[in-house]
């Protein structure tokens, strides 16, 4: 009897892994992690069902099981061609103190 593969971080699922449902389909695959690495936070995976489709947000909460390969989730077919579109995170620094008012001072 062969042993199972061991589960992974998820900081360890690799690009295009397989999201694969509840029933056994793979049906998607990993474009990106949602996260943030440094304060370990896994917020979830974002997912395309083909090639041109729109990227999707896959929460985490819903990902039962991660390996190199793959990512479980307990969600069905149905329930994974409902997932809301992914929409980029805003990212960006407010200016130091003092920087509008040298601008227009």
């Amino acid at each position: 009897m062969t042993e199972p593969e061991p589960q992974v971080s998820w900081k360890a699922i690799e690009r295009d892994a397989a999201v694969v449902s509840a029933e056994g389909a793979d049906l998607a695959r990993v474009v990106e992690i949602a996260g943030d690495r440094t304060a370990d936070i896994f917020n979830g995976l974002v997912v395309r069902f083909g090639p041109l489709d729109a990227k999707r947000y896959l929460p985490a909460e819903r990902v039962t099981g991660i390996w190199p390969r793959r990512a479980q989730v307990d969600m069905t077919a149905a329930e994974l061609d409902r997932l809301p579109p992914y929409e980029e995170p805003v990212v960006g620094t407010l200016p130091k103190p003092g920087f509008f008012k040298r601008l227009f001072g």
